[in-house]
């Protein structure tokens, strides 16, 4: 992400309580700066005691930046029998707003069956506009189409209605592609495609189709940018395929766990722009030969860069009966890690059951810190439905600032002090960026007309704040909290944005 990580792992294992559902239980961490925080615990970002049902949205959840803001909002289709509405929550960075209620950013109330695209919905910027859009294979019962809804930054347009953005009246079997249908720019021209695995019976294919703005070209037909005849099972990933730039070349890849009976493989395919390389065969990136059950994670896996170092990784929940651990595999770019191997990067022994999200987990970067979160839609019974949240403490840079002006809390308030036994407010804002070679000056009202200015519904951790007409400044660090040096007799400290009557505006430095 830019600044390298500085601060070395911890040797010491942290032990982390979780309580959730009135359990108070536990997970080891052997890392401080890798983990996820569960936000907001068991209420999470939204959430309705009646009236939702998430079970009518499985398979068929999505996230992406819809309204291009710069952070990743949710979508889900609702199964209204027969009627169907995409539901969208847009993030503020510390809670989800549903957007337009019920009524959703796009809505028919009859001639429009959810279950017919069920585990094969996905979303990405398909016309290059800055806006996430969703795109889904609908099942004619032989004929497919890719039926795609555009976003304007407040609704969806069904871009080309039924007629969607490709199709064939006959010889495509939507149902050979289900739960292995992902999402990315694997050509790298700027704008989204898709690519699912086929099954054809002991043989796969991967076919891929490219955006060129307004439609889909299916990429070299049938043959597809990968396949074999034969030795390859298609439905021993299904519900564990996902994509992201796990080399870090700028051209997505796809990652998928194989379920060899107990053991377990994930096996990637880069891609070179027009075709896919089965890197490292079979063997994978990562695998075990027992000892993993791949049924345990199924419907739950997810991608992004939960870590900051710029390769996207790969994280599951996996089923403990009862309890659950979020699993992370880091990427190195030809292999993937098993980042604090079975204790993973969060976990409770029991009072979370990872079949209640099944279906309805996706990952973004839902507080705008540069990292990868993940969201779950759980269903705590027939219409009552929480939103969970993991945000990562991956080292984004944002996170790094954080991290580095903790270091310094404690440390007395001295008016001039420039560090680093001693600081004023803007001596400790200096002293901090100054470590990652960001020359801010000296001064709060000179810090002021630095970076761009952010709202403070928008703020990011490693935001400046400023208070008393900018006569005072801050580091924010997120959660509506901000570090800084107070004033004589005091320490460097964290305090709470509630209690700032005299807040003035904010400024980001870090973009």
């Amino acid at each position: 992400m830019g600044i390298k990580n500085v601060f070395g792992k911890s040797l010491l294992a942290l032990t982390v309580s979780t309580l959730i559902l009135g359990y108070s239980s536990q997970s080891t961490l052997a890392d401080s700066s890798e983990g996820f925080n569960y936000n907001k615990g068991s209420d999470g970002w939204w959430g309705v005691s009646q009236g939702y049902d998430a079970n009518k949205t499985s398979g068929r959840v999505v996230n992406g930046d819809f309204d291009g803001d710069g952070k990743e909002d949710i979508a889900t289709f609702y199964d209204y029998d027969g009627g169907t509405r995409i539901h969208v929550w847009s993030s503020s960075g510390n809670n989800f707003n549903y957007s337009n209620g019920p009524d959703g950013w796009w809505r028919v109330d009859g001639g429009y069956n959810a279950k017919k695209i069920a585990s094969r919905v996905v979303s990405g910027d398909f016309n290059g506009d800055g806006k996430d859009d969703i795109a889904a294979f609908y099942d004619y019962d032989g004929a497919t189409k890719i039926h795609v809804w555009t976003s304007s930054g407040n609704k969806f347009n069904y871009s080309n209605g039924a007629n969607g953005w490709w199709g064939v009246s006959g010889g495509y079997d939507a149902n050979k592609i289900t739960g292995r249908v992902v999402c990315g720019d694997f050509n790298g021209d700027g704008k989204d495609d898709i690519a699912a695995f086929h099954d054809y019976g002991g043989g796969t294919k991967i076919h891929v189709w490219t955006s060129s703005g307004n439609k889909f070209n299916y990429s070299n037909g049938a043959n597809g940018w990968w396949g074999v005849s034969g030795g390859y099972d298609a439905n021993k990933i299904t519900g564990r395929v996902v994509c992201g730039d796990f080399n870090g070349d700028g051209k997505d890849d796809i990652a998928a766990f194989h379920d060899y009976g107990g053991g377990t493989k994930m096996h990637v395919w880069t891609s070179s722009g027009n075709k896919f390389n089965y890197s490292n065969g079979a063997n994978g990136w990562w695998g075990v030969s027992g000892g993993y059950d791949a049924n345990k994670i199924k419907g739950r896996v997810v991608s992004g860069d939960f870590n900051g170092d710029g390769k996207d990784d790969v994280a599951a929940f996996y089923d403990y009966g009862g309890g659950t651990k979020i699993h992370v595999w880091t990427s190195s770019g030809n292999k993937f890690n098993y980042s604090n191997g079975a204790n993973g990067w969060w976990g409770v022994e029991r009072g979370y059951d990872a079949n209640r999200i099944t279906g309805r987990v996706v990952s973004g970067d839902f507080n705008g810190d540069g990292t990868c979160d993940i969201v779950a839609m759980h269903s705590y019974s027939p219409g009552t439905t929480k939103i969970h949240v993991w945000t990562s403490k991956g080292n984004s840079r944002q996170n790094q600032v954080v991290q580095y002006a903790k270091k310094f809390l404690g440390r007395p308030y001295a008016w001039g002090g420039n560090g680093p036994d001693r600081f004023d407010c803007s001596g400790l804002v200096k002293y901090v960026y100054g470590h990652f070679n960001i020359n801010l000056p000296r001064t709060s009202e000179q810090q002021v007309n630095c970076g761009t200015h952010v709202s403070r519904n928008n703020l990011r951790p490693g935001d400046l704040v400023f208070f008393r007409s900018a006569g005072h400044v801050g580091i924010y660090i997120g959660n509506n909290e901000y570090i800084h040096a107070p004033s004589t007799g005091d320490v460097v400290k964290i305090s709470n944005l509630d209690g700032r009557r005299d807040y003035y505006t904010a400024r980001r430095i870090l973009n």
